[in-house]
C-alpha cells in the first residue's frame, strides 16, 4: 500500500491529536519521535542527538551540565534548530523520559 503526503499528514495528525489528550506539548513532551516529527528532524538525526547527548553525560559532571551544551550538539546534527531553544529543551525532556534516564535529574532542573 502506498501512502501519499496526504495520507502522511493525517498520520501525523492523529498520532499528535492523540498525544496531545495524553497531555504531550513543547513544554511536556511525551513522545521523540513525534516531537522530531513535528520540526522535521529525521530518524537518522534522531539517532544522532542520542548519541550526543549521551556524550555530554559522559564528559560533563552534573553541575556542569547547560542547556548550551545539548543545543550546540543540536544544531551540529540539525542546523536549523538553532532558532528553536523550546524545542531543544523538548528533546531534553522527551530523551530524558523515554531514553536516556542519566539525563532526568538534569531536565527536571530546566526552567520551562
Amino acid at each position: 500500500m502506498m501512502i501519499n503526503e496526504g495520507d502522511k499528514r493525517l498520520y501525523i495528525d492523529a498520532l499528535n491529536e492523540i498525544a496531545e489528550h495524553l497531555g504531550h506539548s513543547i513544554k511536556n513532551p511525551i513522545s521523540i519521535s513525534l516531537l522530531c516529527l513535528e520540526f522535521g528532524i529525521t530518524n537518522d538525526q534522531k539517532g544522532k542527538i542520542y548519541v550526543a547527548f549521551n556524550q555530554i553525560l559522559q564528559k560533563y559532571s552534573f553541575d556542569d551540565l547547560e542547556v548550551k551544551l545539548f543545543k550546540d550538539a543540536v544544531i551540529d546534527i540539525v542546523p536549523e534548530m538553532d532558532k528553536y531553544d523550546n524545542v531543544i529543551k523538548a528533546l531534553i525532556k522527551a530523551f530524558a523520559e523515554n531514553l536516556i534516564f542519566d539525563l532526568l535529574p538534569f531536565a527536571r532542573t530546566m526552567d520551562d
